[in-house]
Protein backbone atom coordinates (compact mmCIF):
# COMPACT_ATOMS: atom_id res chain seq x y z
CA UNK A 1 0.00 0.00 0.00
CA UNK A 2 1.20 3.47 -1.00
CA UNK A 3 0.67 5.95 1.57
CA UNK A 4 0.60 9.60 1.23
CA UNK A 5 2.56 12.25 3.40
CA UNK A 6 2.18 15.64 3.34
CA UNK A 7 2.47 19.03 5.70
CA UNK A 8 -0.35 20.42 6.08
CA UNK A 9 -3.86 18.75 6.22
CA UNK A 10 -5.45 20.64 3.52
CA UNK A 11 -9.22 19.85 1.75
CA UNK A 12 -9.03 19.48 -2.07
CA UNK A 13 -9.84 17.46 -4.67
CA UNK A 14 -7.18 15.41 -7.01
CA UNK A 15 -5.97 16.79 -9.78
CA UNK A 16 -4.25 15.41 -13.18
CA UNK A 17 -1.16 16.37 -13.92
CA UNK A 18 -1.67 19.14 -16.45
CA UNK A 19 -4.19 20.78 -14.70
CA UNK A 20 -2.73 24.59 -15.84
CA UNK A 21 -5.49 27.25 -16.57
CA UNK A 22 -5.32 30.13 -18.57
CA UNK A 23 -4.85 32.10 -14.80
CA UNK A 24 -2.00 30.09 -14.39
CA UNK A 25 -3.66 28.67 -10.97
CA UNK A 26 -3.43 25.16 -10.11
CA UNK A 27 -5.76 23.00 -7.42
CA UNK A 28 -4.56 23.53 -3.94
CA UNK A 29 -2.07 21.03 -2.99
CA UNK A 30 0.20 18.95 -1.40
CA UNK A 31 1.60 17.64 -4.68
CA UNK A 32 5.15 16.22 -4.42
CA UNK A 33 7.57 15.39 -7.15
CA UNK A 34 10.20 13.02 -5.57
CA UNK A 35 13.26 10.09 -6.10
CA UNK A 36 12.79 6.72 -4.61
CA UNK A 37 15.28 4.59 -3.71
CA UNK A 38 14.53 1.22 -4.05
CA UNK A 39 16.81 -1.84 -2.12
CA UNK A 40 19.91 -2.91 -3.98
CA UNK A 41 20.16 0.46 -5.32
CA UNK A 42 23.70 1.13 -7.06
CA UNK A 43 26.35 3.04 -4.88
CA UNK A 44 29.23 4.37 -7.18
CA UNK A 45 31.15 1.73 -6.02
CA UNK A 46 29.42 -0.87 -7.31
CA UNK A 47 27.92 -2.76 -4.55
CA UNK A 48 24.11 -2.43 -3.69
CA UNK A 49 21.64 -0.86 -1.01
CA UNK A 50 20.49 -2.42 2.31
CA UNK A 51 18.33 -0.48 4.37
CA UNK A 52 18.56 -2.60 6.82
CA UNK A 53 22.23 -1.81 7.47
CA UNK A 54 21.51 2.42 5.98
CA UNK A 55 22.41 4.53 9.53
CA UNK A 56 23.38 7.58 7.95
CA UNK A 57 21.23 9.21 4.99
CA UNK A 58 22.20 12.71 3.39
CA UNK A 59 21.75 14.87 1.01
CA UNK A 60 23.34 18.09 -0.59
CA UNK A 61 21.28 20.39 -2.32
CA UNK A 62 20.75 23.71 -4.17
CA UNK A 63 17.55 25.88 -3.65
CA UNK A 64 15.69 26.96 -6.36
CA UNK A 65 15.83 30.88 -6.92
CA UNK A 66 12.09 31.09 -5.12
CA UNK A 67 11.73 34.12 -3.17
CA UNK A 68 8.41 34.45 -2.32
CA UNK A 69 5.13 31.73 -2.26
CA UNK A 70 1.70 31.56 -2.10
CA UNK A 71 1.25 28.17 -0.44
CA UNK A 72 4.10 26.64 1.93
CA UNK A 73 6.77 25.62 -0.81
CA UNK A 74 9.37 22.68 0.48
CA UNK A 75 12.74 20.52 -0.60
CA UNK A 76 12.33 17.71 2.00
CA UNK A 77 14.18 14.60 3.21
CA UNK A 78 11.91 11.81 4.32
CA UNK A 79 13.04 7.89 5.84
CA UNK A 80 10.39 5.60 7.19
CA UNK A 81 11.44 3.00 10.23
CA UNK A 82 10.72 0.29 10.80
CA UNK A 83 7.62 0.39 12.95
CA UNK A 84 5.72 2.54 9.62
CA UNK A 85 6.60 5.93 11.53
CA UNK A 86 8.42 8.82 9.36
CA UNK A 87 11.28 10.97 10.17
CA UNK A 88 11.23 14.48 8.06
CA UNK A 89 13.34 17.49 7.70
CA UNK A 90 13.19 20.30 5.34
CA UNK A 91 14.08 23.71 3.83
CA UNK A 92 11.34 25.79 3.10
CA UNK A 93 9.41 28.91 1.98
CA UNK A 94 6.39 29.66 3.62
CA UNK A 95 4.20 32.81 2.56
CA UNK A 96 5.55 35.96 3.44
CA UNK A 97 8.81 35.13 3.87
CA UNK A 98 11.91 35.82 1.30
CA UNK A 99 13.83 33.11 2.85
CA UNK A 100 14.19 29.27 3.10
CA UNK A 101 13.68 28.39 6.80
CA UNK A 102 14.33 24.55 8.68
CA UNK A 103 11.36 22.36 9.37
CA UNK A 104 11.13 18.50 10.71
CA UNK A 105 8.83 16.42 11.96
CA UNK A 106 8.15 12.73 12.51
CA UNK A 107 4.74 10.70 11.91
CA UNK A 108 3.99 8.12 14.79
CA UNK A 109 1.13 6.31 12.38
CA UNK A 110 1.50 7.59 8.53
CA UNK A 111 -2.10 5.07 8.04
CA UNK A 112 -4.11 6.94 10.62
CA UNK A 113 -6.67 9.82 9.37
CA UNK A 114 -6.18 12.76 10.25
CA UNK A 115 -2.31 12.13 10.30
CA UNK A 116 -0.55 13.52 13.44
CA UNK A 117 2.45 15.57 12.83
CA UNK A 118 5.19 15.58 15.85
CA UNK A 119 7.17 18.85 15.06
CA UNK A 120 10.54 18.67 16.44
CA UNK A 121 11.30 22.23 14.67
CA UNK A 122 9.49 24.81 12.86
CA UNK A 123 10.82 27.84 11.23
CA UNK A 124 14.01 27.83 12.44
CA UNK A 125 17.33 29.38 11.32
CA UNK A 126 19.50 28.77 9.71
CA UNK A 127 18.15 31.53 7.21
CA UNK A 128 18.90 30.01 4.14
CA UNK A 129 18.77 32.38 0.65
CA UNK A 130 17.21 31.52 -2.67
CA UNK A 131 19.94 29.60 -4.40
CA UNK A 132 21.87 28.25 -1.55
CA UNK A 133 23.71 24.97 -1.32
CA UNK A 134 22.35 23.01 1.65
CA UNK A 135 22.97 19.82 3.54
CA UNK A 136 20.14 17.61 4.89
CA UNK A 137 21.01 14.70 6.88
CA UNK A 138 19.00 11.67 9.25
CA UNK A 139 21.72 9.49 11.34
CA UNK A 140 21.72 7.12 13.62
CA UNK A 141 23.66 8.30 16.95
CA UNK A 142 23.71 6.18 20.03
CA UNK A 143 20.74 4.15 19.37
CA UNK A 144 19.02 7.36 18.48
CA UNK A 145 17.84 9.17 15.23
CA UNK A 146 19.14 12.85 14.90
CA UNK A 147 18.74 15.56 11.82
CA UNK A 148 20.95 18.28 10.74
CA UNK A 149 20.14 20.92 8.25
CA UNK A 150 23.02 23.46 7.51
CA UNK A 151 23.93 26.04 5.05
CA UNK A 152 26.95 24.95 3.40
CA UNK A 153 27.52 28.37 2.50
CA UNK A 154 27.30 29.97 5.73
CA UNK A 155 28.62 26.95 7.47
CA UNK A 156 25.38 27.57 9.59
CA UNK A 157 23.22 25.04 10.79
CA UNK A 158 20.62 23.34 13.09
CA UNK A 159 20.55 19.70 14.32
CA UNK A 160 18.80 17.77 16.99
CA UNK A 161 17.39 14.08 17.58
CA UNK A 162 13.74 12.90 16.94
CA UNK A 163 11.77 10.94 20.15
CA UNK A 164 13.49 7.48 21.62
CA UNK A 165 10.51 5.58 20.91
CA UNK A 166 11.63 5.44 16.71
CA UNK A 167 13.27 2.40 16.41
CA UNK A 168 17.03 2.51 14.89
CA UNK A 169 16.31 0.37 11.95
CA UNK A 170 14.85 1.75 8.76
CA UNK A 171 12.32 -0.05 6.53
CA UNK A 172 13.38 -2.59 4.06
CA UNK A 173 11.16 -0.96 0.17
CA UNK A 174 11.10 1.74 -1.60
CA UNK A 175 11.85 4.96 0.15
CA UNK A 176 10.92 8.28 -1.10
CA UNK A 177 13.88 9.94 0.38
CA UNK A 178 13.71 13.65 -1.66
CA UNK A 179 11.40 15.63 -2.90
CA UNK A 180 10.00 18.85 -4.14
CA UNK A 181 6.66 18.93 -2.06
CA UNK A 182 4.17 22.40 -2.19
CA UNK A 183 0.86 23.67 -1.65
CA UNK A 184 1.45 26.68 -4.34
CA UNK A 185 -1.74 27.05 -6.61
CA UNK A 186 0.12 29.99 -8.76
CA UNK A 187 2.11 29.17 -11.63
CA UNK A 188 4.12 32.36 -10.82
CA UNK A 189 5.72 30.79 -7.73
CA UNK A 190 8.14 28.71 -10.40
CA UNK A 191 8.36 30.33 -13.72
CA UNK A 192 11.89 31.90 -12.79
CA UNK A 193 12.59 29.02 -10.01
CA UNK A 194 15.77 28.08 -12.01
CA UNK A 195 17.03 24.19 -10.59
CA UNK A 196 16.20 22.31 -7.42
CA UNK A 197 19.21 20.71 -7.51
CA UNK A 198 20.27 16.93 -5.48
CA UNK A 199 23.68 17.36 -6.14
CA UNK A 200 24.41 14.08 -4.13
CA UNK A 201 22.53 11.26 -1.95
CA UNK A 202 24.45 9.76 0.24
CA UNK A 203 23.90 6.63 2.01
CA UNK A 204 26.33 5.44 4.82
CA UNK A 205 29.12 8.14 3.07
CA UNK A 206 28.32 6.39 -0.87
CA UNK A 207 26.79 7.97 -3.17
CA UNK A 208 23.61 6.32 -5.36
CA UNK A 209 24.67 6.33 -8.50
CA UNK A 210 21.71 4.28 -10.47
CA UNK A 211 18.61 2.26 -9.28
CA UNK A 212 16.33 5.53 -8.11
CA UNK A 213 13.49 6.13 -10.10
CA UNK A 214 11.03 9.82 -9.95
CA UNK A 215 7.59 9.43 -8.71
CA UNK A 216 4.62 12.23 -9.03
CA UNK A 217 1.88 10.45 -9.68
CA UNK A 218 0.84 6.23 -9.60
CA UNK A 219 1.95 4.23 -12.09
CA UNK A 220 1.75 0.08 -12.21
CA UNK A 221 5.71 -0.63 -11.97
CA UNK A 222 6.23 1.51 -9.11
CA UNK A 223 5.02 0.95 -5.55
CA UNK A 224 6.66 3.23 -2.60
CA UNK A 225 6.71 2.93 1.03
CA UNK A 226 5.24 6.18 1.33
CA UNK A 227 4.29 9.05 -1.04
CA UNK A 228 5.50 13.25 0.22
CA UNK A 229 2.39 15.47 -1.21
CA UNK A 230 -0.16 13.18 -2.60
CA UNK A 231 -1.64 14.71 -5.51
CA UNK A 232 -0.11 15.07 -8.70
CA UNK A 233 2.02 17.92 -9.69
CA UNK A 234 1.85 19.90 -12.39
CA UNK A 235 2.97 19.32 -16.14
CA UNK A 236 5.11 22.79 -15.63
CA UNK A 237 7.50 20.65 -13.21
CA UNK A 238 9.91 18.01 -14.48
CA UNK A 239 12.55 16.31 -12.75
CA UNK A 240 15.59 14.72 -14.92
CA UNK A 241 19.15 13.03 -14.15
CA UNK A 242 21.86 15.26 -15.44
CA UNK A 243 25.46 13.70 -17.68
CA UNK A 244 27.34 14.35 -13.93
CA UNK A 245 24.75 12.72 -11.93
CA UNK A 246 22.91 15.30 -10.38
CA UNK A 247 18.92 15.40 -10.30
CA UNK A 248 16.95 18.48 -11.12
CA UNK A 249 13.77 19.77 -11.32
CA UNK A 250 12.51 22.95 -13.49
CA UNK A 251 9.88 24.53 -14.49
CA UNK A 252 9.42 23.53 -18.04
CA UNK A 253 7.51 26.02 -20.45
CA UNK A 254 4.74 24.86 -22.67
CA UNK A 255 3.35 26.69 -25.81
CA UNK A 256 0.12 27.52 -24.60
CA UNK A 257 -1.44 28.61 -21.19
CA UNK A 258 -4.25 26.33 -21.59
CA UNK A 259 -4.39 23.14 -19.80
CA UNK A 260 -1.65 21.23 -21.65
CA UNK A 261 -0.97 17.07 -20.89
CA UNK A 262 2.36 16.69 -22.27
CA UNK A 263 2.27 12.84 -22.85
CA UNK A 264 0.12 13.72 -25.76
CA UNK A 265 2.21 15.82 -27.16
CA UNK A 266 3.85 13.49 -29.66
CA UNK A 267 0.41 12.60 -31.01
CA UNK A 268 -0.73 15.72 -31.51
CA UNK A 269 2.41 17.13 -33.15
CA UNK A 270 2.12 14.83 -36.44
CA UNK A 271 -1.43 15.76 -36.67
CA UNK A 272 -0.93 19.01 -36.57
CA UNK A 273 2.29 18.69 -39.53
CA UNK A 274 -0.25 16.66 -41.65
CA UNK A 275 -2.64 19.03 -41.40
CA UNK A 276 -0.47 21.63 -42.65
CA UNK A 277 0.60 19.56 -45.25
CA UNK A 278 -3.13 18.50 -46.87
CA UNK A 279 -3.86 22.39 -46.41
CA UNK A 280 -0.96 23.07 -48.53
CA UNK A 281 -2.39 20.21 -51.19
CA UNK A 282 -5.26 21.94 -51.41
CA UNK A 283 -4.70 25.30 -51.69
CA UNK A 284 -2.46 24.04 -54.59
CA UNK A 285 -4.47 22.13 -56.43
CA UNK A 286 -7.33 25.11 -56.13
CA UNK A 287 -5.17 27.74 -57.83
CA UNK A 288 -4.23 25.13 -60.15
CA UNK A 289 -7.86 24.10 -61.13
CA UNK A 290 -8.33 28.23 -61.43
CA UNK A 291 -5.45 28.88 -63.42
CA UNK A 292 -6.96 26.13 -65.89
CA UNK A 293 -9.93 27.24 -66.08
CA UNK A 294 -8.73 31.09 -66.29
CA UNK A 295 -6.41 29.40 -69.33
CA UNK A 296 -9.43 28.22 -71.32
CA UNK A 297 -11.87 31.30 -71.58
CA UNK A 298 -9.75 32.58 -74.81
CA UNK A 299 -6.64 31.80 -76.43
CA UNK A 300 -6.02 35.49 -76.88
CA UNK A 301 -5.06 35.62 -73.38
CA UNK A 302 -1.64 34.91 -71.78
CA UNK A 303 -1.22 32.22 -69.18
CA UNK A 304 1.84 32.47 -66.81
CA UNK A 305 2.56 28.61 -66.86
CA UNK A 306 5.37 29.33 -63.69
CA UNK A 307 4.41 27.58 -60.52
CA UNK A 308 1.38 29.12 -58.11
CA UNK A 309 3.10 30.68 -54.81
CA UNK A 310 0.58 30.21 -51.82
CA UNK A 311 1.55 32.58 -49.55
CA UNK A 312 2.29 32.02 -46.02
CA UNK A 313 3.18 28.19 -46.87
Amino acid sequence: MILCLSLLLLSSPCVSAGAVSSNQQYSAGPWGLGVVVPENARFTDGTRLSWAKATNVSTEVTLPNITSSDYPTLAVESLMAADGSVMQIAAGIYPGNSKWLAYGWYIRDVQAYPQSYVWILNSSGPEMTAGSHISLSIALQQGRWRYCIVDLNTKEKVEGEYASTVPPALKIGDQEVFALESYATSILVFIHMGNLTLGALRINGRKIISGWYGYGSWDTYHNPLFVVGGLDPPSYISVLATANGSIVWNYEQWPTSEPTNPSKLPFIIPLIIAGAILLSAILYLTKRKQAMIFRGRSSNEVYDPSPQTVSGL
